[in-house]
């Protein structure tokens, strides 16, 4: 029979850029070539994995990196022969996590933390963790399957060309804004004018990010109504918490950047829902906020850990 293929612990996918591809996009048993035509499949070659290093001291001695994938190529439960487990996992998937984690606690991941977040997870298989790695489900069989429509499985989570081209744009827009003043007269009808500034922020404490950015670049008292920095970072982290290309520029200096960064958010949204039929959505996207969801699980059971070490 063989050795069991190994599998991404954080995204469940494969460690081989080398897919089937079917041009005619009608084998059920091949991914798309029009879908993944133009996408660089290399992120899935880049391996790291995470074990029990016997020959280190101290605290954190856990941690294995970049091992080369040949030492890993038969993953079996090494436990039955009184050898502790290696995790492997992506070099882009990890980073998802590292920012995942982040979010709720500053500072390096503790190696040792995470090892036991692994090993605590380990399915009956030891092909991956038993989590929920969202829709669609990776294969967890003996070799990696693939079928038709779930070809986002495969497409890089971190680069993303059709963001990071709107991500530019955006950019390019602040550059030209940058420190500008809008001297343009209040409209007579603009009606938020007429509100106190108390009401106004009211309102923006029941929006969305997208409809704030909307709201602010429809109006211009609404747009030189200030919204504290706390109360505007948090909407993002609670709404978009993967989409950290917004969390780290400031989009709130013109109504023209409001405009287009709204229009950005609105589309991410959309995009980034995983159907498994839709042409026009940004595959890559979609595959972050699967991958985001297993990292929040990974997260929780992280921050468990560290909880339980300090008490």
């Amino acid at each position: 029979m063989g050795g069991w293929a190994i599998f991404c612990a954080i995204c469940g996918g494969p460690f081989s850029s080398q897919v089937d591809m079917d041009c005619e996009g009608t084998d059920e048993r091949a991914y798309r070539f029009d879908i993944l035509e133009d996408c660089n499949l290399e992120w899935l070659d880049g391996l790291r994995a995470l074990g029990m290093n016997p020959d280190a001291t101290g605290i954190d001695n856990v941690y294995y990196d970049l091992l080369k994938l040949e030492v890993l190529l038969g993953y079996h439960d090494f436990a039955e022969v009184g050898e502790p487990h290696v995790f492997p996992f992506h070099s882009v998937c990890y980073e998802i996590l590292r920012r995942c984690i982040s979010l709720r606690e500053r500072g390096e991941i503790q190696g040792h933390l995470l090892y036991r977040v692994f090993e605590q997870a380990n399915g009956g298989r030891y092909v991956r963790l038993q989590l929920d790695y969202g829709d669609p489900d990776p294969p967890a069989e003996q070799v990696w399957e693939i079928f038709r429509g779930q070809e986002i499985l495969v497409v890089n989570p971190v680069v993303i060309p059709e963001l990071e081209l709107e991500m530019s744009d955006i950019n390019r827009l602040l550059d030209m804004e940058t420190n500008l003043v809008n001297k343009a007269k209040l409209h007579e009808e603009d009606i938020f004018c007429r509100l106190p500034i108390e009401l106004r922020h009211e309102i923006f404490k029941h929006l969305r990010p997208e409809s704030i950015l909307a709201l602010k670049a429809a109006s211009l008292s609404m747009h030189t109504t200030l919204i504290p920095r706390s109360m505007w970072e948090t909407k993002l982290v609670d709404t978009y918490p993967w989409l950290w290309e917004m969390l780290e520029i400031s989009v709130l200096q013109s109504q023209k950047v409001e405009e287009k960064a709204s229009k950005l958010l609105v589309a991410c949204k959309e995009h980034g829902e995983s159907t498994g039929k839709s042409y026009g959505r940004i595959l890559g996207l979609a595959n972050r906020r699967r991958i985001w969801g297993v990292c929040e699980q990974i997260r929780s059971r992280y921050l468990e850990q560290q909880a339980a070490v300090t008490t």
